[in-house]
């Protein structure tokens, strides 16, 4: 990735042309100045045991959070939106990250099989690459990776999640994890985010609307918004700008925390409760 990721650092460039050099009629005068982009990762779990309610909701929940997203970036950004579903293998549903605005119509999903997590991990890995799905012209951020499971690995996942850790844009990106039910390893999940605040519970479906929707919109909000220059020391790094969204990002999570356990509304059917 080398000399590619150094375009991800949140900072403008200035001009590389002397003045003379350009034409007084160049065609790039009138052009408008190329967006910075952020693509939102979704993985989802879509193995047998999210049959019946869970995946209804899931396809529910997706189909109202899409039109919350937009506007979300600043107004030089674009927000992309990118969709793995795990089972059996993988499928993206969408074929390339797509801008949110355009991005409007949710593809339900259908549950069968078993939880190839390891699988996902290495298809990601491939795909966050700027040969494939982060080819951006313009300035890219660290994306944003949303992992939605009810259940445990059923393959290796510690040999994929052991790849995809040298992936640049995964290391400096935002991951959060969404545990459905009890049925869920939590280590796992605490061991792809790095960080256990990054990883939270729903018990029943209320919970899982909740939180996907609060998550979703929260860390692409943050995930797309530009830093600022550190003061009279130079640009921010890239490790820069990941700790201070990191930082902005746990605190987040912590009022969605909040939000969530003094909501009197969020009691429901219990995810482990039989259906």
């Amino acid at each position: 990735m080398g000399e590619d990721f150094a375009e991800i650092v949140d900072v403008e460039f200035e001009d590389f042309y002397e003045e003379s050099d350009i034409e007084d009629d160049d065609p790039l005068d009138v052009l408008p100045p190329a967006k910075k982009s952020m693509v939102l990762f979704f993985l989802i779990d879509v193995s047998s045991s999210m049959k019946g309610k869970r995946i209804e909701t899931m396809n529910q929940v997706m189909r109202d959070v899409l039109p919350e997203l937009i506007g979300v970036g600043e107004s030089n950004t674009e927000v992309r939106v990118a969709v793995m579903a795990f089972g059996s293998g993988f499928e993206w549903i969408t074929p390339e990250p797509i801008i949110i605005e355009e991005y409007q119509r949710w593809r339900e999903l259908e549950a069968d099989g078993v939880t190839d997590l390891g699988t996902a991990f290495l298809e990601l890995n491939q795909k966050m690459s700027r040969k494939v799905f982060l080819q951006s012209p313009s300035l890219s951020y660290a994306p944003v990776v949303f992992l939605i499971t009810d259940g445990c690995p059923t393959d290796n996942y510690k040999a994929g999640l052991a790849v995809l850790r040298q992936n640049n844009w995964f290391k400096y990106g935002i991951k959060i994890a969404l545990a459905l039910g009890n049925g869920v390893d939590m280590e796992v999940l605490e061991e792809f985010t790095g960080d256990k605040d990054f990883v939270v519970k729903a018990s029943n479906l209320e919970e899982m609307k909740l939180l996907v929707k609060a998550i979703s919109v929260s860390s692409s909000k943050i995930g797309s918004n530009s830093m600022p220059v550190s003061g009279g020391t130079g640009e921010l790094t890239e490790k820069d700008v990941a700790g201070i969204k990191q930082n902005e990002m746990k605190k987040a999570m912590a009022d969605i925390k909040n939000d969530m356990m003094s909501g009197a509304e969020l009691s429901g059917c219990d995810f482990d409760s039989g259906w």
